[in-house]
C-alpha cells in the first residue's frame, strides 16, 4: 500500500488540503495519506524545507512527500519529482527540497512535464491539486518517477550562504543550526557556549547548546526563547569552535 505525506501553508480552513486528498485518492484509491504540517508560516519555503527534511527520513523507504508552500506558483520555477535517501519527493522547485535533494542521498530529479503525472489543464494558482496530487497518485500507482518528464537538476535555495548557519527556529525559539557534531563550543550573536547534553545542564533562563534530535547543535535558553534572547532569526552565522 502507498504511502504519501502532505506538507502545506494551506492551514484547514479551506478545502484545500481536502482537494489534493480527493484527487491522490480518486487517481490512487486505497492509498494511505498522512498530513505532516499544513501549519506552515505562509509562505515559508525554508521552513517547510526543515520540516520535510527533518520528518521524512522516519518514514518507510519509498513513501511520496508531497511539498506545497510555493509563492511563485504559476510562475517560472520548475514542478518536479526528487528521489533521495530513499524516498521521492514532489513539490516546486523553490528551495522546499534544498535540504533532501543535494549531497550523498541525492538519486535524481525529474520534471513533472507528462500528463500521466499531472492535469492535462492545470490552474496556474492550485498546483497542489492539479500537478503535485496527480503526481503522487502517479507514484502511487507505481509508475518510476523517470516518466514524469526529463531529468533536471535543483535550482531552488534559501537565500543563505554556506554552512555554519542558524537553519531553522522551531516554535519554542530554540535555534537549529546545520552544524554537525564535534565541535566543544560555538559562537553565536557574540557568545560562546560549550555543548552540552541537554536542557537541564544549565539554570531555567540560561543558554544552553546542544546536539539536538535532528543531529546538528542547536541553541536554546532553557524554559525560554532563543530567537527572542539573543534578537538571531534564521541565516544567523553560528561559528563552530574546535
Amino acid at each position: 500500500m502507498a504511502l504519501v505525506t502532505l506538507t502545506t501553508d494551506f492551514g484547514t480552513a479551506d478545502g484545500y488540503v481536502g482537494a489534493m486528498k480527493g484527487v491522490i485518492l480518486r487517481l490512487a484509491p486505497g492509498t494511505t495519506v498522512v498530513d505532516l504540517a499544513h501549519d506552515v508560516p505562509r509562505h515559508d519555503v525554508a521552513h517547510a524545507a526543515w520540516v520535510v527534511a527533518t520528518a521524512a527520513p522516519e518514514f518507510p523507504p519509498q513513501t511520496i512527500h508531497v511539498v506545497v508552500v510555493d509563492p511563485g506558483v504559476g510562475g517560472a520555477r520548475l514542478e518536479v519529482i526528487v528521489a533521495a535517501g530513499g524516498q521521492l519527493y514532489v513539490g516546486p522547485d523553490n528551495g522546499v527540497f534544498a535540504h533532501v535533494g543535494a549531497g550523498a542521498d541525492a538519486e535524481g530529479c525529474w520534471a513533472i512535464t507528462s500528463t500521466a503525472f499531472r492535469m492535462a489543464e492545470a490552474a496556474p494558482t492550485f498546483h497542489g491539486r492539479d500537478v503535485f496530487a496527480p503526481a503522487a497518485a502517479a507514484l502511487a500507482r507505481g509508475l518510476p518517477p523517470s516518466l514524469a518528464g526529463p531529468a533536471t537538476c535543483l535550482a531552488g535555495t534559501l537565500g543563505w550562504g554556506g554552512p555554519g548557519r542558524v537553519v531553522h527556529v522551531d516554535r519554542y525559539g530554540n535555534l537549529i543550526s546545520d552544524v554537525a557534531p564535534g565541535p566543544r563550543a560555538v559562537r553565536v550573536a557574540g557568545h560562546e557556549l560549550a555543548v552540552r547534553r541537554t536542557y537541564e545542564d544549565v539554570a531555567p533562563g540560561e543558554l544552553v547548546a546542544y546536539v539536538g534530535s535532528a543531529r546538528t547543535i542547536e541553541i536554546a535558553v532553557r524554559q525560554g526563547d532563543a530567537a527572542q534572547a539573543l534578537g538571531v532569526h534564521r541565516g544567523a552565522a553560528v561559528e563552530a569552535v574546535p
